[in-house]
């Protein structure tokens, strides 16, 4: 066991809250992301805790940034219900890496068909008050493309979201495009024909607002 995690599970012990910040701030980024993998994965074993471990989590992440290397692990709907109240503490939906990719990027483009996360991120957004969020979601990474975008673009799709889903993702393309619509276009080069199975093909002409056939044949014309 990382002696990260030694420390960590010593000071939940003891209840050492104020101290895991300061512990935090000398780890190296592995290790940060380690520990704030522990608290995460002990909170989903020991439900009589997940309200402990989460405090703990926002607790840590109030005064220290989120490791960069902690986004491209970011792939599951209960880690973002878990980290919600730090991420909106320390601003960390505005955090990204090397990539240019950030929570949401890698959370799309791993989004599971039985736990997609568009209902959760549209009801943070209609009911909380959380500018970055909005922000996140039509900001692009290092290849242009914004989260929404890298769902569709990468993420395994055997049939279109189910109704709630599906009407939450069709809400966060307008809330994306009603900020900036400039960046849409930059999907079409990532849609591949082996891939573009009729769900894809129907959020990308969604996405793109243009009709299915046309998507069909830019798709065919630029492969």
């Amino acid at each position: 066991m990382d002696l990260s995690i030694q420390l960590l599970r010593a000071r939940i012990a003891k209840q050492q809250l104020n101290e895991l910040d300061n512990d935090f701030k000398n780890l190296t980024s592995q290790q940060q992301v380690l520990q704030l993998k522990y608290l995460f994965q002990s909170a989903l074993r020991m439900d009589v805790k997940y309200q402990f471990m989460q405090n703990a989590a926002t607790h840590i992440l109030a005064t220290n940034q989120l490791p960069a290397e902690f986004i491209s692990q970011f792939t599951q709907l209960d880690e973002l219900v878990f980290f919600t109240p730090a991420l909106k503490v320390n601003k960390g939906f505005m955090t990204y890496n090397e990539q240019g990719n950030g929570l949401l990027h890698t959370l799309f483009s791993h989004a599971d068909e039985s736990t997609l996360p568009f209902n959760y991120i549209r009801s943070l957004m209609l009911f909380e008050s959380n500018e970055d969020l909005l922000s996140a979601l039509a900001t692009p990474n290092a290849q242009g493309l914004t989260p929404v975008a890298c769902y569709i673009a990468f993420a395994n799709k055997t049939n279109i979201p189910i109704k709630h889903e599906f009407s939450a993702l069709l809400a966060l393309i307008e809330i994306e495009q009603k900020q900036n619509s400039q960046y849409k276009g930059n999907l079409l080069p990532f849609l591949q024909p082996t891939r573009l199975n009729e769900p894809t093909l129907l959020l990308s002409a969604a996405y793109l607002q243009r009709p299915t056939s046309e998507i069909a044949r830019l798709v065919k014309s630029m492969n």
